[in-house]
C-alpha cells in the first residue's frame, strides 16, 4: 500500500528541485462521452515538490487507507493545481504562500452549505439526522437562497478547484447507501456505499470513488445521497480545496 505522495510524484518525474514543466493539455471524458480539455500551466518543478511535501505532511497521521487514497492520486492533484494556476499564474507555495500563489486545504464542514437548511447556512458538522427515510437528499451544493435539498450546484470560481477522492462515514449506523454526482449538469452513474465491506479500520468506513471527481475552475458539482434508514449519518467527502492564498485568510470558512 502506497502512503506517500512524494513516492508517486518521484516515479512520474514530477518531484525535482529545479527546472520548469511546460504548459500541457489535460483531456477528460465526461458522462456524455464528450471530451473536455483543460490547460495545465507552465510551472516550476520546485512548486510541485512543495506540493508533494505538504501533501505528505497533511496525511502523515491519518489512517493508512486514507493516506493511500491521497497518495495514489498525487498526480491528479498536481494536474489540478496546474489547471488552477493557469489563471492564478503565481505557482504553488503552500503554507507560506501569499497573494495569488496557491495552497490547498482538506475539506471540513464549514466550507460547505448545509443542504438541509433553507437559505444560506454553512455546515457546523458532517452529521445529518435522517428522520424520513427512504429519501434522496443533497450532500454538496451551492450556498444560495434555495430551500432544504433544493439548492443549486456548487460552482467554482476562476482560481479554485476541488478534488473529491472518496467518502468516509464514521457513524456507527450509516444511513446513506449510495451517491450520485451531477457534474456540469450531467448526471454520473450511481455509486453504492458498501460500508459493510469497508471496515478496514474499526468504526471508519471509507469508500473510494470509481474515479476522482475533479471540479475545475468555473465548473459545477452537485452531489446527492440516498438514505435508506433513519439515524445520525456522518457521510463526508475526502479531498482537497485548492485556492489562492489570499482567499485562505477567513478562518470561519477557508
Amino acid at each position: 500500500m502506497i502512503t506517500s505522495a512524494v513516492e508517486i510524484l518521484s516515479k512520474q518525474g514530477l518531484y525535482k528541485e529545479s527546472g520548469r514543466l511546460a504548459e500541457q493539455s489535460l483531456k477528460t471524458i465526461t458522462a456524455s462521452g464528450d471530451t473536455a480539455e483543460h490547460l495545465m500551466s507552465e510551472i516550476d518543478y520546485y512548486d510541485l515538490k512543495t506540493m508533494g511535501d505538504q501533501l505528505d505532511n497533511l496525511i502523515a497521521y491519518m489512517n493508512p487507507w486514507v493516506q493511500h487514497l491521497y497518495a495514489k492520486n498525487a498526480v491528479a492533484i498536481a494536474n489540478t493545481v496546474r489547471v488552477v494556476n493557469k489563471e492564478s499564474a503565481s505557482g504553488f507555495k503552500g503554507a507560506v504562500g501569499g497573494g495569488r500563489q496557491l495552497d490547498m486545504l482538506r475539506f471540513r464542514p464549514e466550507q460547505f452549505q448545509n443542504p438541509a437548511a433553507a437559505g444560506i447556512a454553512a455546515r457546523t458538522t458532517w452529521i445529518r439526522n435522517i428522520a424520513a427515510a427512504p429519501q434522496t437528499a443533497q450532500v454538496i451544493c451551492a450556498a444560495d437562497a434555495g430551500g432544504a435539498d433544493t439548492h443549486l450546484a456548487l460552482a467554482m470560481g476562476t482560481t479554485e478547484a476541488i478534488i473529491i477522492l472518496g467518502f468516509a462515514n464514521p457513524s456507527l449506523t450509516p444511513c446513506s447507501t449510495a451517491i450520485q454526482a451531477t457534474y456540469n449538469a450531467q448526471a454520473y452513474n450511481i455509486q453504492n456505499m458498501d460500508y459493510n465491506l469497508t471496515q478496514a479500520v474499526e468504526d471508519f468506513a471509507l469508500i473510494e470513488l470509481k474515479e476522482p471527481i475533479i471540479v475545475y475552475p468555473q465548473e459545477q458539482i452537485l452531489i446527492q445521497a440516498r438514505y435508506s434508514v433513519n439515524g445520525a449519518d456522518e457521510l463526508q467527502p475526502i479531498g482537497l480545496w485548492i485556492k489562492m492564498s489570499q482567499n485562505l485568510r477567513a478562518l470561519a470558512n477557508s
